[in-house]
């Protein structure tokens, strides 16, 4: 990709937490340290069930006294709902402030310069209506820019192109880097089967949260056997469609946007594969994320 392309996020949401024990009430549920935006402008983080399972994915920023959740839209009545659930009496204003804002995706070769650019400006402006940053789950996958309506659209607009909302998901997908709302079913998936360490959105030593436990257990006790992997074909791929080596199943389509899709891949068939064991049906190459990471055994 040889410019920087802007794609409006037409499948996210955008939630407010606002109130003296917002931190303290997510900082208790979710899967990432909270802490960390002392430094940083954003985390990625899940919501599990008691059990361990993944539920809901957000990236989190904070501006102000409030904090963000970037949320999937098809799941967005699920997660209010499950937060006011743990809210009890705690003093935290949960609100979907969506219509306020446009989000958007900046992803290519020159959003970094755009990015900065944008950010000395806005510094010499004092401009602090908009909020801009690096995406917290992976390097490649760019920036999240938050507009809000009434304002002016900055000046990188006019250098970079304006291109669909699939052409970022394929651009995603490219990288095998998986969403909730479309790529992950909630209450099937433990954190670390669907590449949460490697996405940052996982932290191992900030104490309790729901789900913390076995998260935890399969992090250091449990051997994980399927991962997700990215895969392209040429054919119609249908979610729950299954790849197989030897005969056997190997990987179970998680979702699809032609030609890239995401699987839930056994290690075991994996290793088959590396060693050159053919997929069927035909025409379907399979491959490991660059950024996954297995155990030397696995490999």
């Amino acid at each position: 990709m040889s410019v920087a392309s802007i794609a409006k996020l037409e499948n996210r949401c955008l939630l407010s937490l606002a109130g003296e024990d917002a931190f303290a009430f997510l900082q208790n549920l979710v899967t990432n340290d909270l802490t960390l935006l002392e430094k940083a402008q954003a985390i990625y983080s899940a919501l599990l069930t008691p059990q361990g399972k993944f539920l809901h994915d957000f990236i989190i920023s904070k501006k102000e006294d409030a904090l963000y959740l970037d949320c999937p839209a098809s799941r967005k009545d699920d997660l209010i709902k499950r937060l006011t659930m743990y809210k009890l009496r705690a003093k935290v204003d949960i609100q979907d402030v969506t219509a306020d804002f446009h989000l958007y995706a900046l992803f290519g070769d020159t959003a970094q310069a755009l990015a900065t650019s944008y950010h000395d400006h806005q510094g010499a402006q004092e401009d602090k209506s908009s909020l801009l940053f690096a995406d917290p789950r992976l390097q490649q996958l760019g920036y999240r820019f938050y507009c809000p309506v009434t304002a002016a659209q900055p000046d990188f607009f006019s250098s970079a192109a304006l291109v669909p909302f699939d052409d970022y998901t394929k651009f995603r997908l490219a990288l095998g880097v998986p969403e909730g709302g479309s790529d992950i079913e909630p209450e099937k998936n433990f954190l670390l089967e669907i590449n949460f360490e490697e996405l940052n959105g996982v932290s191992f030593s900030k104490g309790c949260y729901v789900g913390q436990e076995l998260t935890a257990r399969t992090k250091h006790r449990a051997k994980i056997r399927k991962r997700l992997f990215q895969f392209t074909s040429d054919e119609n791929i249908s979610v729950g469609d299954v790849f197989k080596v030897d005969g056997k199943e190997a990987a179970t389509v998680l979702s699809f946007t032609a030609p890239f899709g995401l699987a839930l891949t056994r290690l075991d068939a994996w290793e088959k594969i590396e060693q050159g064991a053919p997929v069927s049906p035909e025409n379907i190459a399979i491959s490991k994320p660059a950024y996954v990471h297995l155990p030397e055994h696995s490999e």
